[in-house]
């Protein structure tokens, strides 16, 4: 089981970006892209609900998703293959495509999306192009333990309060009951705005 300190550096970035978008309040998903090395060389959080954004990343739209706007930092000078695109939650199809357009060699991501979670796409629909045999890329997750719920409850939170009759908060209700008591137990809502790495000891155990 993965503690906090364990998880390697851009799990950090990305949970750190997820956080800050919860705190905005958007969709709290943060997305990171490392190089070989493992060095961070873009990130990006979700938008869709906001009013400004860095130049060049998008906002205030639909598809102002956490891992398009770490993707659209990437020059078109060279290819992503011995890159990893490490996301907080599950992407949809529209972020597992751009990746693989984007020539990403690996995605990670740490938590299930039970409602719109895309991670099959890549066997179902992109192996299936003569494409992807030149561009393949290899999709890994869900993490195990409390990073994992810690990125599932975020999602799920910030649905159950703000849109508590939307098809998200209808589907954790119906597929994650337990995750939906604990939202409730810990309040996070409480806690936004503070640093994450003051708010994840005090409530690691609970996501246990």
């Amino acid at each position: 089981m993965l503690s906090w300190d364990d998880l390697e550096p851009a799990w950090h970035e990305a949970f750190r970006l997820a956080w800050e978008a919860y705190g905005v309040p958007t969709i709290p998903v943060g997305a990171v892209v490392t190089d070989g090395d493992g060095n961070v060389i873009a990130g990006g959080r979700n938008r869709i609900f906001d009013s400004s954004a860095p130049p060049g990343q998008i906002f205030g739209s639909r598809v102002a998703h956490a891992e398009i706007n770490a993707l659209v930092q990437l020059p078109l000078d060279r290819r992503y293959e011995d890159c990893t695109l490490w996301t907080t939650l599950e992407p949809c199809s529209q972020c597992i495509g751009a990746a693989w357009l984007s020539t990403i060699g690996t995605l990670r991501y740490a938590a299930t999306d039970v409602y719109a979670g895309a991670s099959k796409t890549i066997e179902r629909h992109i192996e299936a192009a003569d494409s992807f045999k030149r561009n393949p890329m290899a999709v890994e997750g869900p993490l195990d333990g409390p990073p994992a719920v810690f990125a599932e409850l975020l999602h799920a939170e910030i649905f159950l309060r703000n849109r508590p009759d939307s098809e998200v908060s209808v589907a954790y209700r119906e597929r994650r009951p337990e995750l939906v008591a604990l939202a409730t137990q810990l309040d996070l809502h409480a806690h936004a705005g503070k640093p994450l790495d003051d708010v994840l000891p005090r409530i690691w155990g609970e996501l246990l």
